[in-house]
Parts: C-alpha cells; sequence; structure tokens
C-alpha cells in the first residue's frame, strides 16, 4: 500500500523543534516563534500555498545534502482531510478487504496484540489520518500536504521529509523496495517489510534533521560536529514511548497549534501494535541510516535500498545488519481449519506485546531474536488456535523469552490457572482451551487453544526452522 511508506508525521517534524542546533552568530534563528494570530481558512491557504511555494528553493538544498539528483521536478498540492481520509480508506480497503480485516483482527487478539477486539483496517485509517501531515504517493509521483500548522520550520521539514521519499522514488523505485501485498511474487513477511519501511522512513527522517540543521549553516552544509550532535538527539528520541512523545509536543512546551493537538490527542487511541512500528520506523530508522551514514557516508545509505535489512532485528541493533545476521525461516506445519492470518511478528512487535504484558521484561524478552512464525487457524468446532515457533541468538535469550511469555499469560487470562510448561498445561479459564510452552534449546514453542499437550508435540515435531 502506497501510504504505508512516505508519511510525514507531524509530531517527528515537530521534533525538529525540541532541541535545535545552535544558530551560527549572527544568523537568525529558524525556531523563533512568533505570536499566534487567530487561525482562519483563508490563513491556512495562505500557509499551504506558500510552503508549497518553498518547494522549489528546498530541493537543489536537499539535493546536494543527500548526494542525490532530482531526475525531474516533483508535482505537489494541497489536499484536504476529507479527501485524504477517502485516499486512505480506499488503499486500506483494496489491500484488506473487510473480511480479511476481520480476520486478522481477530488473530492480532487472539495472539496478544490487541487489548480488546477491534478491526485493524479501522485502527490503521485512524493512525494514517491522525498523524500524517503530509505524504508522498509513490504511484502518482506527487506530494501532497494534509496538515498545515501555523509553523514555516515545520512546513519546511515536512517538505523535506517528503522530498526525500522523491528522491529515492527516483533512483529507486519505492513501489518495487516495498510492493503493495500480491504484486511481487516474492512477498514480504510482515517483520521484512517493516524492516524495509524503517529504511525509507529513517533516511527521509535523518535527511530531515540534517535539513533543518543547514538552515542555519552560512553555506548549508552540517559539520560532522552538529551531526554527531543530532544522532545524538536522534537515539533520546528514539527511546521515547508514543506518551513521551506527546508530553515533549504538549501545549506550553511546543506551543497550542490545532494540527498538532489533534495529532497529539488522537495517539491515545491507537493501539501499540499499530503506532509503534509507525513511529519506531521514523526514529529507529532514522539511527539505522545514521549508522550506515557513519560507516560509509550516502553511499552507504544508498546500499539500504540495493541490500535491505530483513528484519526488525537488523533495524533495531544495526550492528547485526552490517555483520550479515541473517534471521532464521521458520515454517510451521499445516493445521486444518481456517487460516486468520500467518505472520512474522519479529522483534519490534515482540517488544510490543511485551510492554502490554510484562513491561519490565520488554526488551530483556525480545532481544536477541532470531526469526519467528504465528499462525491463527480457526477449528471445525469454531475455536482458534494460536501456534508460535521462535528461534533465539543464545539459549539464555530462548529461556528470556519464555519466561516472559508464560509470565504474559497471568496478565492475559485473569481466571486462568496451571503451568504451561507442564503436560497439564495452562487452562485459560474462559473455555477456549489451554496454552502450553516448550523450550527446546535457543526454539520457543507455545500453543494457544488446545486441548492437550499432543498439540504442541505436533507442532515442535513438524516445524521447521533453517
Amino acid at each position: 500500500m502506497s501510504i504505508r511508506v512516505g508519511l510525514a508525521l507531524l509530531a517527528i517534524a515537530a521534533c525538529t523543534k525540541a532541541s535545535p542546533p545552535p544558530a551560527a552568530k549572527g544568523s537568525a534563528d529558524p525556531w523563533a516563534t512568533k505570536p499566534a494570530a487567530p487561525d482562519t481558512p483563508e490563513r491556512r491557504k495562505a500557509r499551504a500555498d506558500a510552503a508549497l511555494g518553498r518547494v522549489a528553493g528546498i530541493m537543489p538544498k536537499l539535493a546536494k545534502l543527500r548526494q542525490l539528483d532530482f531526475k525531474h521536478d516533483i508535482p505537489r498540492e494541497v489536499q484536504s482531510t476529507d479527501d485524504f481520509r477517502k485516499f486512505v480508506h480506499q488503499e486500506i480497503a483494496t489491500e484488506m478487504p473487510a473480511d480479511k480485516a476481520a480476520d486478522q483482527s481477530q488473530a492480532l487478539f487472539d495472539l496478544g496484540l490487541l487489548l480488546k477486539p477491534a478491526n485493524l483496517a479501522t485502527l490503521e485509517e485512524q493512525a494514517f489520518v491522525t498523524q500524517a501531515g503530509a505524504y508522498y504517493d509513490p504511484k502518482q509521483k506527487k506530494f501532497f500536504l494534509v496538515m498545515v500548522p501555523d509553523d514555516n520550520t515545520i512546513l519546511d521539514t515536512i517538505s523535506a521529509h517528503e522530498l526525500t521519499h522523491g528522491l529515492q522514488d527516483q533512483h529507486f523505485d519505492l513501489q518495487k523496495f516495498l510492493p503493495d501485498e500480491g504484486s511481487n511474487a516474492d512477498k514480504l513477511d510482515d517483520d521484512a517489510s517493516s524492516a524495509r519501511r524503517f529504511v525509507a522512513e529513517g533516511d527521509a527522517t535523518f535527511t530531515m534533521f540534517l535539513y533543518t540543521a543547514s538552515a542555519i549553516a552560512p553555506d548549508g552544509t552540517v559539520p560532522d560536529g552538529v551531526i554527531d550532535m543530532l544522532v545524538n538527539q536522534l537515539h533520546t528520541f528514539a527511546a521515547m514511548s508514543p506518551a513521551d512523545i506527546a508530553k515533549m509536543n504538549a501545549p506550553g512546551a511546543m506551543g497550542n497549534d490545532p494540527d498538532i493537538m489533534k495529532s497529539i490527542e488522537a495517539m491515545n487511541d491507537i493501539p501499540a501494535t499499530v503506532l509503534v512500528p509507525m513511529i519506531d520506523s521514523y526514529m529507529n530508522g532514522a539511527l539505522l541510516v545514521a549508522a550506515a551514514y557513519k560507516r560509509g557516508g550516502w553511499n552507504a545509505v544508498d546500499d539500504l535500498f540495493v541490500h535491505p535489512p530483513e528484519s526488525t532485528a537488523q533495524t533495531l541493533h544495526p550492528d547485526k545488519y552490517f555483520a550479515g545476521d541473517h534471521p532464521h525461516r521458520v515454517t510451521l506445519p499445516a493445521l486444518a481449519g481456517k487460516q486468520l492470518a500467518d505472520v512474522v511478528l519479529g522483534e519490534l512487535q515482540w517488544q510490543v506485546y511485551f510492554s502490554l504484558w510484562t513491561p519490565e521484561r520488554q526488551k530483556p524478552a525480545s532481544e536477541g531474536w532470531g526469526g519467528d512464525h504465528e499462525n491463527v487457524v480457526v477449528r471445525a468446532d469454531g475455536r482458534p488456535i494460536a501456534r508460535i515457533a521462535t528461534a533465539w541468538d543464545t539459549d539464555a535469550d530462548a529461556d528470556e523469552f519464555a519466561k516472559a511469555y508464560v509470565a504474559s499469560l497471568a496478565k492475559r487470562f485473569t481466571k486462568g490457572s496451571g503451568d504451561p510448561t507442564s503436560a497439564i498445561g495452562f487452562d485459560r479459564g474462559d473455555g477456549a482451551g489451554k496454552i502450553f510452552v516448550k523450550r527446546d534449546g535457543v526454539h520457543v514453542f507455545a500453543i494457544d487453544g488446545a486441548d492437550s499437550a499432543r498439540e504442541l508435540a505436533a507442532l515442535v515435531a513438524g516445524t521447521k526452522i533453517d
């Protein structure tokens, strides 16, 4: 889906004003805030027209900074929120029809990634519409400005982000880099798709931060010392939760722009399984790109598009990517019934899982990830069964994950009882079967909704891990 990459998140763009580098002596401060006048549709239109008018001046500066030439101009226009919502709705409906959305939504709930039943298509539409300040559509080859905050620096930052996506598209073909579902015979798994979004959004975010910093340099370049400072800032931002970002952009901290405030307030209604991968692809993606840049300049960043990371473990830990630490391919045995979802969660979604149920173990339990495969199947009697098979770097990593997963069950199923690692298993207490968990060296298996341990044994025996 074209909108899965190319969005400029308003809250992320606003972060460029949080800790600006010092202005050169005698230069104007582009972060200076003027008293806000009452907003009107006429003022918003004037701001939007002016922002798009400045794009022609931004493009050559950005091309010089990113060391990629624009092969042609990038069309741009203002799009109303209503039109953007219609566009997002159609894109999501095409990729995720109602029956598929219902199946995947139930699967996410069954796997413990949603706290309550919800519709995934609705959640994604809500996330895109409320968080995007602008977007670049690689199908139309056009940049659309959707929100118009009353701040020229943020508007130009958004433009720099989207124009970087335009450069990516002209040089690396974003539609091939992150194909829509069904458009490529070699379909990417969910985690690999997320990893590629880290590259595209990370490059655009890193470049937009550098562009903003270059605005205060006499020759438009960014010294190494300033880059190092920006990377330190990115580390700070990447460590923030969505709640931390909301607090940083709260009224009084970053002004009271209504577009920014609406975006921040909407974060509270977006589940972590949707919101966290979206935000992390920007900040942690920028750290991946910064690591590549420090190793080999823009040529090394370009190589991320030619030889993209294969997992979020590689994007969250760039050393894994540079060391060629490839994920294991995990293949589950067939199981009769209607399949709701067949996914690879990856390290990032396991982080989300543990943040919901055992937050004190969030990172220790998910780090050291080496591969996984999950599916949810509905049996003939209507009971869903979730099967999980994972691979880890070390025995200690596998043990940490297994213990944290077992501990999470008591939080998820408050009426449950028993030991999932025993032959008796953990009874969910809701009439939907039992949960069994087994660690076998660096591999951990779990089955949720089973009748007996025999079903776990079949999972262990039939799973292939390469």
